[in-house]
């Protein structure tokens, strides 16, 4: 289970990123891989980089997003 602790910065969790890149999926439906990772750097900063992996790996398990391989896509699934 994820859960933060006084030592957790609220930029750098992997809850608070994924809550970022859901934003952007609730108002486009469906966006690419790419454009997810820059929106997440551009809101964020780099050092958000290493969490875009894991804050997609949540997304996805958690039912909140759909994957597609063939165009690179990522999808809301609410």
């Amino acid at each position: 289970m994820i859960s933060p602790d006084k030592f957790t910065d609220p930029l750098n969790c992997v809850v608070y990123n994924s809550y970022i890149l859901l934003r952007l999926l609730v108002k486009e439906k469906r966006v690419t891989s790419k454009r997810l990772y820059d929106y997440l750097i551009k809101t964020v900063g780099e050092s958000a980089s290493v969490l875009y992996v894991p804050a997609m790996d949540f997304l996805y398990l958690v039912e909140k997003i759909k994957y597609n391989t063939v165009d690179d896509t990522a999808e809301l699934t609410i």
